[in-house]
This record gives C-alpha cells, sequence and structure tokens, in this order.
C-alpha cells in the first residue's frame, strides 16, 4: 500500500482515538469541534509583561509589515482577476488540503498534500499565529478567556479567545496590534525558514544547472502551409513567412485549438537543446545572468558547447539586433533567489546516500514557506471575519468594512471559478 495512504489513515485513526478519549470535555458547535482550556494564561501573561518592551516593538513593526501585505495582497488579487478574465492566465487561488498520497499535486482551486507535510506545515504555522495574538492581547492588559484547538471534520486547528467586549473598548492602536500579530508572526516564520531552507542548500546540496524556456508566440494553424519532422524530435512548422519549432507533445496538447503556441526558431530550439544548463564553455552556470556574460564573448556564428543534465550540445548562436543569440528565456531575481532559489537552478545532494531524507526536508522547507506567506497575505486581506477586515473595521465602521469584504470575497470566489468559464 503506498506510503501516503497509510499515513492519512494513521492521521484519521489517531485523531478519532483523541476525540473519542476527550469527548467529554470537547465542545461541539455544528461540525465543529473544540477543546478550550485556561491552562497557560498566566504563563502567556508572565512572560509577555516580563518581555513587554520587546514584544510591544515587534507587534508595532507588525502592524507596518502586516499593512505592506495587505497592499500586496489586494494588488494580487485584483491583478489575478485581470489576468484570469482577459484569457491571458489561468492561475487560480487553490485551498491546500491533506490527501492520501505520496506526492503533491496542483488542480485549479485544489493544491493536494501528504499527511505528513501538510501536518508538520500546519503546526509550525498555526501555534506562533494564535501564540502572538495571545501576547499582543496580554501586553495591552486585555484578558484572555480561553485557548484551545478546534477540529473542523478532519482539519485541525487552533484559537485563542478574546473577551470581545473588552477588545471593542480598546483603543484603536491597541486592537490593530491584536489583529496584525498573527499574520506577521507567519511572515517572520517564513522568513525564519527562508534562512534555514539557503543553510540547508549551501551546506547539502550543490548547484546543478539553471532552468529555461524557448521564446513562443501564437499562430493561427490555418497559417501554416508546411509541417516537417526533425531527425533531433522537434517538429518544424512553415508559414509563408516564418518557420516556429514545437515537440509532438506540445502538438498532440493543441490539436483541437486553431490559435497554437509554439517556440520561435532560435537556435536552442532547433538542437532541441534539453535539460537543466550546466555549463558553457567548460564554465559553470550557476546564475542566469552567467549566461549573457558568456555570450558577450562570442560573435554570431559562433559555436558554442553547451553541457546540461540531458548531454553535450554544439549549438552556432544566431544573430538578434546585432548580438549573439542563442535563443533562451530566462529570469532572474535576487530576493526571488533568496526566497526560492530552486525556482532558477537545480541542486544536486552532496551525500547520495541522504538523497530522500534531503528531498523531503526540501520539500517539506519549501512548503512550509509557502504556507506561511499565503496564509499570511489571505488572513489579512480586508474580508470579515477574518483578521484584516478587522483590522479595516477598526480604522473605519463596520458598514465600510463589511461593504469591501464583499467586494474581496466576490474577486475571490472568481479566482476559484474563473479559469473554469
Amino acid at each position: 500500500m503506498d506510503a501516503g495512504i497509510i499515513g492519512f489513515i494513521v492521521f484519521i485513526l489517531v485523531l478519532s482515538i483523541v476525540v473519542y478519549l476527550k469527548k467529554d470535555k470537547i465542545e461541539r458547535q455544528g461540525i465543529i469541534l473544540m477543546l478550550r482550556t485556561k491552562k497557560f494564561k498566566q504563563d502567556i501573561k508572565k512572560h509577555a509583561i516580563k518581555h513587554r518592551k520587546f514584544w510591544n516593538t515587534y507587534f508595532n513593526i507588525g502592524i507596518c509589515v502586516s499593512f505592506l501585505a495587505m497592499f500586496f495582497g489586494i494588488w494580487y488579487l485584483i491583478n489575478n482577476t485581470i489576468t484570469i478574465a482577459s484569457g491571458i492566465g489561468i492561475k487560480s487561488f487553490a485551498i491546500v488540503l491533506p490527501f492520501p498520497t505520496s506526492s503533491f499535486s496542483f488542480h485549479h482551486g485544489l493544491f493536494l498534500v501528504p499527511i505528513w507535510y501538510w501536518l508538520i506545515a500546519i503546526i509550525i504555522l498555526i501555534f506562533p499565529h494564535e501564540l502572538s495574538h495571545a501576547f499582543a492581547l496580554s501586553i495591552n492588559k486585555l484578558r484572555i478567556k480561553s485557548l484551545g484547538l478546534i477540529l473542523f471534520l478532519f482539519i485541525p486547528g487552533a484559537f485563542v479567545e478574546p473577551d470581545e467586549k473588552q477588545l471593542k473598548k480598546a483603543s484603536k492602536f491597541k486592537r490593530l496590534q491584536v489583529f496584525c500579530a498573527g499574520s506577521f508572526s507567519n511572515i517572520v516564520t517564513a522568513l525564519f525558514f527562508i534562512l534555514i531552507l539557503n543553510v540547508f542548500l549551501s551546506v547539502a546540496y550543490t548547484p546543478a544547472g539553471i532552468y529555461y524556456s524557448f521564446p513562443t508566440e501564437k499562430i493561427n494553424k490555418t497559417d501554416i502551409i508546411e509541417i516537417n519532422n526533425l531527425t533531433n524530435g522537434m517538429i518544424e512548422l512553415k508559414t509563408e513567412n516564418n518557420s516556429y519549432l514545437l515537440t509532438n507533445a506540445l502538438l498532440k496538447e493543441q490539436k483541437n485549438k486553431t490559435e497554437i503556441l509554439v517556440f520561435q526558431d532560435w537556435p536552442a530550439a532547433r538542437n532541441n537543446l534539453s535539460g537543466t544548463i550546466k555549463k558553457i564553455d567548460n564554465y559553470r552556470i550557476n546564475v542566469p545572468k552567467d549566461i549573457p556574460f558568456i555570450l558577450s564573448k562570442h560573435k554570431p556564428n559562433d559555436t558554442i558547447l553547451i553541457e546540461t543534465t540531458k548531454g553535450i550540445y554544439n549549438i552556432t548562436l544566431a544573430e538578434n539586433n546585432g548580438e549573439p543569440f542563442l535563443g533562451i528565456v530566462t529570469s532572474y531575481d535576487p530576493i526571488l533567489d533568496l526566497i526560492a532559489p530552486m525556482n532558477y537552478r537545480a541542486y544536486e545532494i552532496k551525500n547520495n546516500n541522504f538523497e530522500k531524507i534531503g528531498e523531503f526536508l526540501l520539500q517539506l522547507i519549501v512548503f512550509i514557506i509557502a504556507v506561511c506567506f499565503g496564509v499570511a497575505i489571505v488572513n489579512i486581506l480586508p474580508i470579515k471575519p477574518l483578521d484584516g477586515g478587522l483590522v479595516l473595521e477598526t480604522l473605519t465602521n463596520k458598514k465600510i468594512a463589511n461593504f469591501i469584504s464583499l467586494i474581496i470575497f466576490i474577486l475571490i470566489i472568481y479566482n476559484f471559478v474563473g479559469p473554469f468559464l
């Protein structure tokens, strides 16, 4: 039986046993189960007051960072909505759920994750989030009624229950500290794991080439006047004025379309360059900007030697605006390279004996970073009852907050269903 299925069954069994053993202490609200406790309240309050200066500074920074995250989230939501509506792309929001599988799988609106990755990430996500709310309440001398765990179907969570009446009477600044605390701590957690990711990659892995793609454009099938199968597996499509290239698989994917995506006819595509690029002329490629540096030492029609993970290629450079041109597309951003270096380059583990555990840890760290950032930004969106909606209501009023919440809610729903329309 698949390890993912076994893990999921074990998780459900353990969860069921815990619920059964705690059944007398569990409170049921519809399909939500809640386990309240007043333990740890004094410990949290004691620690918060003892280090009040630190936590006050921390939460003040949190307000500023959370506002930036809110503006980014709104911009991303609007931009993604426009992208989907215009038909340029089909990127959509996704609900992340555990699934009886051993691998990650993405479907429009749904991201299915092996149970152990999901469970570890949820624990790392929830506890800093809720503890931050508790510390923010404590330093502002606002009462915590209870803490606890919740269970929605088979999805666990945690909560901190404040004294709502007292919280409403608190100053706007105190409320902002409380509402922004959770998302800010998720962002801090993500930054911490980014540091872990980069240390782990530098210690356990070595760069093994950069990723790239071929320049593309769309053409009408009716414009194609000739189709040739090249010896290297590529297909050549000729129109009246130009020639284009693509793979047989890509052609089959688009067999029912009148307008198809094709590769522009440049040397890399014509030679069916495959695999990640490791070296060019024996010069190791570590970042995308290494490629234009090497090409600047050549002229059009020069032949270069490219080593990839799939083989060695001798490719003659073309001319583009008077410059030597290979015909690949790369991108590079130093900030994104720090956050997600695997987007730019492949890595090889230094010790093959630890390949499986290394792969697990690498995927886990990346997943934790993505979940922490994603939840932080969604949670701080101005939509009630999320923290961002409460921030908006604090700064404006209930009527305005409800109206903007409705707009944001409609945009989110469209991001889920839009790609299917």
